[in-house]
């Protein structure tokens, strides 16, 4: 059986994220995505438009000086939505802590085929948390 298409794009997504192509990535997100993002530091919350997800992603490259890495586990895609199982690797720039965490990233499609909406779901929230928005 063929793969569907859009798990070529979300594995194309997460590639040029880790080659730091963020423009190329972002033209993959509808204009008006709904990232949302988990925990209670300063990016918590839904970032909207291409705007707020970029805030987001330059904020986990810059706390990580670039460090931040996926490895992609396993792929499922249809037309409405992707599911991403990853392993989330990074080291904080600032004093060096690591995390190292599973994470379920959700995705959904809009009729376009870009990606309207993101939810990041790490397995242990707390480690998360304490990395992310714990400077």
């Amino acid at each position: 059986m063929a793969e569907h298409p859009n798990v070529a794009r979300i594995r194309q997504a997460y590639a040029l994220l880790s080659a730091g192509d963020l423009p190329t990535v972002l033209e993959q997100f509808a204009p008006d995505i709904r990232f949302h993002v988990g925990g209670k530091g300063p990016m918590a919350g839904v970032q909207k438009g291409r705007e707020g997800a970029t805030a987001a992603l330059v904020h986990g490259f810059e706390l990580t000086g670039g460090t931040q890495s996926y490895d992609l586990r396993h792929v499922f895609a249809d037309d409405e939505h992707a599911v991403v199982h990853v392993r989330e690797t990074a080291t904080r720039a600032a004093d060096g802590k690591t995390l190292d965490v599973e994470e379920v990233h959700l995705f959904s499609f809009d009729d376009n085929g870009l990606i309207a909406e993101v939810w990041d779901i790490p397995a242990d929230p707390q480690s998360h948390d304490d990395f992310f928005d714990g400077i």
